[in-house]
């Protein structure tokens, strides 16, 4: 059973997700999808409790 199996994020089954990265897991979903990111953004996202930016896959938890 792969990782993205046990994600409960629903963009894992979508055939054309809007993301490129999984905002729970962090691991590439659409290879194609465009967006961009900044430290303003990543703050946004924070405070929505994701755990990756869905643009860049980068960790947003603070240590």
């Amino acid at each position: 059973m792969s990782y993205a199996a046990r994600c409960p994020n629903m963009n894992h089954g979508r055939t054309n997700a809007p993301v490129k990265f999984c905002p729970s897991c962090g691991i590439v979903i659409n290879k194609m999808a465009q967006g961009s990111c900044n430290q303003n953004k990543h703050a946004d996202l924070r405070k929505q409790r994701l755990s990756f930016c869905h643009d860049c896959g980068k960790s947003l938890k603070i240590l």
